[in-house]
């Protein structure tokens, strides 16, 4: 039998055990197959969502701060603990006649500038971008508007401003005293307007006002400030409350605190490390030592940075103040409290409520932290220190990561396109930071409209100022887009 003859007869149920081992084998290959897919669709699906939540965490800059301005899913987001109203005033629509007016604020003509990039940076730093700010806190933002700029207020509504049309809360003609009466129209950066500022003690709604000029900039979340503001002190005896906060720095000791306040209480830079008051914090604001001569015992209020407690009955007591008029020529309020620039408007009366009137119930922050505005401790001639200490903090030589915010005043404006003096290395990261977030806001705007963000092509300096800046000065400066 030859061999072809011997398969022939092979047994029929080997033959079927073949072809079952064949079929399982082509099963097998195509659920292998399968399988694979799945698993690399899975994998890749994993590895896009881990590069996804990476990129978000550890982006460069610029995708940090664009990321903040996405809308973001609320989870794990705490419900606010307040909205917090910040405030500005528009005085004028243009640039104002009175020669001492350092512009940048209400009336700079490019007062949208600021206007724009106050309000983005106020979002970045508040709970709806908390995922980064940690911010527990949210903000409403309002423009108290003179009638004399009713017809050029349309951009801070466009902005998501609330605008109060406001006058000035006094007739100049009602003044008693003849000196301010005559000279308060024409001293400061805005005559008697700038006292538009003090509806932020009217606006009753919100527990805390911040009022900024417009060439201000927050880098940080105020959330101390806030936290200290709003909590109370549980033991109401005058003698403990007194024995509070003794002894240097922050301390409470004798003060019942909540842990959380008690803890933002001790991260707050005081200006010469001097106490909180243990039982009520009605206002926060910085001191202009750039104003006065070494030794000047009484230091104005900076008008560009204010928070404070609405209430009527102070609101009532500014107005009755200027309407007394009691402003000496040269002195100051009660003849003490002047002999500096804008004594007779916000830096003045200021003074004077919370250091004559109020003593106790207003801090003076550190200004290397709030409102910096990268100023020289030393006057210039002698090398005294501004302040009249023998030894003075540099705020220059703060590093940027801690400032709080900016106060664009001896740093030129940032839509001035400005060059720096080599020693004003802070003024540039300050110009570079406000370029940061206003980049961060075009993004944004971008991303709600549809459209695709263009990088600006400005060629002077953009390792500052991001590619906004054509050339130096005003005229090199690249507007923000409709």
């Amino acid at each position: 039998m030859n061999m072809s003859t011997k398969h022939s007869f092979l047994p029929t149920t080997t033959i079927s055990r073949g072809v079952q081992r064949q079929q399982y084998s082509q099963k097998w290959r195509a659920s292998t197959i399968q399988c694979l897919l799945l698993s690399t669709v899975l994998f890749t699906l994993l590895l896009w969502t881990t590069l996804s939540l990476f990129s978000l965490q550890y982006g460069n800059e610029d995708d940090i701060a664009s990321s903040a301005s996405l809308p973001v899913e609320n989870h794990n987001i705490p419900t606010p603990k307040a909205t917090i109203a910040y405030a500005v005033s528009l005085t004028s629509c243009g640039h104002a006649k009175n020669g001492n007016d350092s512009g940048g604020h209400s009336s700079d003509s490019s007062f949208h500038e600021g206007a724009a990039v106050l309000k983005h940076s106020i979002h970045l730093a508040s709970i709806r971008n908390y995922h980064q700010s940690k911010s527990v806190f949210d903000y409403e933002m309002i423009a108290f508007v003179h009638p004399a700029a009713e017809s050029c207020s349309d951009i801070f509504r466009s902005l998501g401003y609330t605008i109060q049309i406001r006058d000035t809360p006094f007739n100049v003609t009602d003044i008693k005293m003849k000196f301010l009466r005559e000279n308060v129209v024409k001293s400061g950066c805005c005559g008697e307007k700038e006292y538009l500022k003090l509806y932020a003690y009217a606006l009753l709604e919100y527990p805390i006002v911040v009022h900024l000029d417009l060439d201000s900039l927050v880098l940080k979340p105020l959330d101390d400030l806030f936290l200290a503001m709003l909590g109370t002190n549980d033991n109401n005896d005058d003698d403990i409350a007194s024995s509070g906060d003794q002894g240097g720095g922050n301390a409470t000791d004798g003060a019942k605190f909540s842990t959380e306040v008690s803890e933002a209480r001790s991260r707050i830079p005081v200006m010469f490390d001097n106490p909180l008051p243990v039982k009520s914090i009605d206002a926060y604001f910085t001191r202009d030592y750039n104003m006065i001569n070494p030794g000047h015992k009484h230091v104005g209020v900076q008008g560009g940075f204010l928070v404070v407690k609405p209430s009527m009955e102070a609101f009532h007591e500014y107005v009755d103040i200027v309407l007394e008029g009691r402003f000496i020529k040269g002195a100051g309020w009660d003849g003490q409290y002047g002999g500096f620039f804008g004594a007779q408007q916000i830096q003045g009366i200021c003074l004077y409520f919370y250091d004559a009137r109020h003593p106790g119930t207003g801090v003076e922050l550190n200004r290397c932290y709030y409102n910096n505005m990268a100023d020289d401790p030393r006057q210039t001639s002698s090398g005294m220190c501004r302040d009249g200490h023998d030894e003075c903090q540099d705020c220059r030589d703060t590093p940027i990561e801690e400032v709080k915010s900016v106060h664009f005043t001896l740093c030129s404006k940032p839509w001035k396109c400005p060059s720096w003096h080599p020693g004003s290395i802070l003024c540039a990261k300050f110009h570079y930071e406000w370029f940061r977030i206003r980049k961060d806001l075009e993004r944004s705007l971008a991303l709600q409209n549809g459209v695709e963000y263009k990088s600006p092509n400005g060629k002077y300096k953009p390792e500052v100022f991001h590619g906004y800046c054509k050339r130096s000065g005003g005229g090199g400066y690249i507007p923000i887009g409709p």
